[in-house]
């Protein structure tokens, strides 16, 4: 018989709740999107010297950035996908 505290229970996986709003806190993402963060090691070179800033997306718009200052590669700090729950 399992003991009370959990332990050698399957983990379960349950929806994360958005924090309540506080005026330092971001707007939380909408249900059913997925925020992926990009680690800031550089995905062509494998360097961690890094920094982020804003770059031009080339349609008008910027968006933050990692920068590698070794080869001068650029990724975003997160993506944005959808998600779809199982039901």
């Amino acid at each position: 018989m399992p003991d009370s505290s959990g332990a050698g229970a399957a983990p379960t996986l349950t929806a994360a709740r958005a924090p309540a709003q506080s005026p330092l806190s971001r707007p939380a993402a909408r249900l059913g999107y997925w925020v992926v963060s990009h680690e800031p090691v550089c995905p062509d070179c494998g360097s961690f010297d890094v920094i982020s800033e804003e770059v031009d997306t080339g349609d008008g718009l910027t968006e933050t950035a990692w920068i590698c200052l070794a080869c001068g590669c650029a990724w975003p700090l997160a993506c944005v996908c959808e998600w779809e729950a199982s039901r």
